[in-house]
């Protein structure tokens, strides 16, 4: 596989995940509070440095091919661009706590507060409204002899604090020819296109492309075309004002449980009862065991014989934010 020189983008610690991953104590948690206080991280405010949309991958919806796919990530004069974001900003470590999404998929440790990741934000970013949006880079720097960036994540201040993060892009290199890469544009509408893409011994899988957009808190939700009534292999809901609105059943890969220490899983995938209120969670999360059959040859859930087994835990949010996580 390439090896990728971006230089990309930037930011520093916030504790927020809608599925970030809790530490359990007598079946409950408490979600601690979100406190940016510990430490001043650089943010520039310069107005000059604001970037003009679009920008990205504009044609990453066109890109479906093995050949293109791996075109789009070797494109020096995409990497100039990223380059020019100006990453001059080294964000120490421990500063640094970046939880995943429960449903992506990822081949590696989720904490990028590692020993040899080097984390950069950058001095260019997105001006919008009353926040401000910028880039951080997660630097790979062990596994070859020229460090390359492996994440980037957006994240969104407003009034000079910390809002919210999304990761946007993803160059991971693995064993034996296996890869993930997430390629991403962002329009004139600050609307956020992420594709992923899996390359494995299938060998290859197109994941459906998924938008989304910056709320007027600063906050990321999902961004839906059309309104009405939504349905997918894995979700299903209604769409309002093209954001989730109301109840919601998704059955997607749960990464935020380890299957080792809850056995009763014994798969990564929750039947789950969601709540959403503009777009954001809310209410009662309930996760149960999703009951499924697989195909005996290809290893792959058979979607039609999906249902709800026993509960296994709750989420309890408040205007997008877990305050608690309940094991049962």
């Amino acid at each position: 596989m390439p090896k990728i020189n971006i230089a990309c983008f930037a930011v520093l610690f916030f504790l927020f995940s809608c599925y970030s991953k809790a530490q359990t104590e007598n079946k409950t948690i408490s979600a601690e509070p979100r406190s940016t206080d510990k430490k001043s991280v650089f943010f520039n405010t310069n107005k000059a440095n604001c970037i003009n949309l679009p920008f990205g991958y504009s044609d990453i919806s066109k890109r479906i091919t093995v050949d293109s796919i791996l075109s789009a990530i070797q494109d020096k004069n995409k990497l100039k661009e990223f380059n020019a974001l100006q990453f001059e900003k080294v964000i120490k470590k421990d500063l640094v706590l970046l939880p995943e999404e429960y449903d992506v998929f990822l081949p590696f440790s989720k904490n990028v507060n590692e020993k040899y990741d080097q984390i950069k934000i950058a001095s260019d970013f997105l001006c919008h409204e009353d926040y401000s949006i910028y880039f951080m880079a997660v630097y790979n720097t062990v596994r070859y002899a020229e460090p390359f960036i492996e994440k980037m994540y957006l994240v969104s201040t407003k009034n000079g604090k910390l809002v919210d993060m999304k990761r946007i892009y993803l160059n991971h290199q693995g064993e034996m020819g296996f890869a993930n890469y997430t390629l991403f544009n962002i329009d004139k509408n600050y609307i956020i296109s992420l594709q992923d893409y899996e390359f494995s011994e299938d060998p290859f899988t197109l994941k459906p492309l998924q938008k989304y957009q910056i709320l007027p808190s600063g906050k990321f939700a999902r961004y839906y075309d059309k309104d009405g009534p939504y349905k997918n292999n894995e979700e299903q809901g209604m769409v309002k004002d093209h954001h989730k609105e109301g109840k919601w059943i998704e059955t997607k890969s749960n990464g935020s449980m380890d299957l080792q220490k809850y056995p009763e899983f014994t798969d990564p995938y929750t039947y789950l009862e969601a709540e959403y209120k503009n777009g954001l969670p809310t209410g009662t999360w309930k996760f149960y065991k999703l009951l499924q059959k697989y195909n005996e040859e290809t290893g792959e859930p058979i979607l039609n014989t999906r249902k709800k087994g026993q509960l296994i835990y709750t989420e309890m949010y408040r205007e997008g934010v877990l305050e608690k996580r309940e094991l049962h």
